[in-house]
């Protein structure tokens, strides 16, 4: 009876945050404290054990990642390599998509997806309406080359840093592991959308040429003291967790100083101090880790487990790619960070021949593949969506030409993402199948 309350009050808390987006960290706390009173009452979840569920080591590096990428950000270096990006495609279409991807992959690397998004989808939006060039298509690959470059590192997005606590994993895992297969998605990624835009120049969009003429790319100031501050902090925060395993210091602590290092040399206003925090999403994954907590003292998680075991009998290999697929499907619907909580615990059992990390690989794989297929899924979707919108509404005299274009749609968006996820997981599944032996 209990465990069905628990999961009763899980459901019913993504429930509300899929139709309350923006409130989605209050959405989790009131869920929490719902589970920790539900527990406490039963017996079956104290606070003490609400409190040891919590993954702080992920908190320290949501924390310390968010300062450093708020540095940055206001350094103004983000926009003015996203608007030389831009500036550099000379206005060619398949150009303007494959360098927008690329450093969109590139920032993505040390930089969450929504920070990323947050730059280059108005410098994508200003130079593709500026040239005539459908946007659509290309924001729709900055988002799927964000969700890439957070999946290849340690630092780069929240699902990874929730698997490097719950494995006790180190940033050159995540380098040796995640990387390489997902700069082969990329490169698969790019050949997807070369193929299927065929002649992109037949879908050129037309345009007010006195908006084209007076609309011109800003380039943001660079502030050089700031940026002397971040890539300093960066590189040592970089050097640091190339150097955790060996000096058996945990990565989320060295992130954290770092963090607070920039905290300090940021000059943060007052009311972008808990932003730069990253104090949403450490709201958040708090009250995340203190529900998952709760499916796991109600035996929800090891009912799970011994399913998954049962079906798949003794063989890994098959084990860890529905693990993977199952990750996917999920994400799709609740997002990458709550995957990775949620299936934390099952990777955590498995054990497997081969490569001994492998079932973290697929769970990082199938929450990246799951995180591309449609707009719930993707960390930084509905933010592109509100900039497009809002791009849109900013200059009426553009209605037209967005009209004659492509449409930015959840429809739209899964045309895209959803072959791109079947595509990925066949990738992934041979991928897992030669790690695991």
């Amino acid at each position: 009876m209990i465990g069905l309350l628990t999961l009763a009050v899980f459901v019913a808390t993504f429930a509300v945050i899929y139709r309350w987006a923006e409130g989605s960290h209050l959405a989790v706390l009131a869920g929490a404290a719902a589970l920790v009173m539900i527990g406490t009452i039963s017996g079956s979840y104290t606070p003490v054990m609400a409190l040891r569920s919590v993954y702080f080591e992920t908190l320290a590096l949501i924390f310390g990642m968010a300062a450093i990428s708020a540095l940055l950000a206001r350094s103004g270096v983000y926009a003015y390599l996203a608007a030389g990006t831009a500036e550099l495609s000379q206005g060619q279409g398949r150009w303007i998509l494959v360098m927008m991807a690329l450093v969109t992959y590139g920032i993505s690397l040390a930089s969450n997806s929504l920070v990323t998004v947050a730059v280059v989808v108005p410098v994508t939006l200003t130079v593709c309406f500026r040239t005539g060039i459908d946007p659509v298509p290309v924001i729709i690959a900055e988002i799927i080359a964000a969700n890439l470059g957070g999946a290849s590192t340690m630092i780069g997005d929240f699902p990874n840093m929730i698997l490097a606590s719950a494995g006790k994993l180190h940033f050159n895992d995540f380098i040796a592991g995640m990387m390489p297969v997902c700069l082969i998605l990329l490169a698969v990624m790019l050949v997807f959308f070369e193929r299927r835009l065929g002649d992109w120049k037949g879908s050129e969009i037309p345009v007010d040429p006195v908006w084209a003429r007076g609309e011109a790319l800003r380039h943001s100031a660079i502030d050089r003291r700031l940026l002397s501050y971040g890539l300093i902090i960066f590189g040592v925060t970089v050097a640091g967790l190339i150097l955790a395993g060996p000096l058996k210091v945990r990565p989320g602590w060295i992130a954290f100083v770092a963090g607070v290092t920039a905290l300090g040399l940021g000059r943060f206003r007052d009311d972008e101090f808990f932003s730069a925090c990253g104090g949403t999403d450490i709201l958040f994954y708090g009250g995340l880790f203190v529900m998952v907590g709760a499916l796991t003292s109600v035996g929800i998680l090891d009912w799970a487990v011994n399913w998954l075991e049962g079906i798949t009998a003794a063989h890994d290999r098959v084990r860890a790619i529905l693990l993977m697929w199952m990750a996917a499907a999920v994400t799709i619907f609740v997002g990458g960070g709550t995957s990775a909580a949620v299936f934390a615990p099952v990777a955590a059992t498995l054990r497997l021949d081969g490569d001994g990390q492998a079932a973290w690989w697929a769970l990082a794989l199938g929450i990246m593949a799951g995180s591309v297929a449609a707009l719930p899924g993707a960390t930084a979707g509905s933010l592109a969506m509100t900039q497009y919108s809002g791009f849109v509404k900013r200059h009426p005299e553009l209605a037209s030409a967005a009209a004659a274009g492509l449409q930015f749609t959840h429809r739209e968006y899964v045309r895209w993402g959803m072959p791109l996820m079947g595509i990925f997981l066949v990738l992934g599944t041979v991928y897992i199948a030669v790690l695991v032996g």
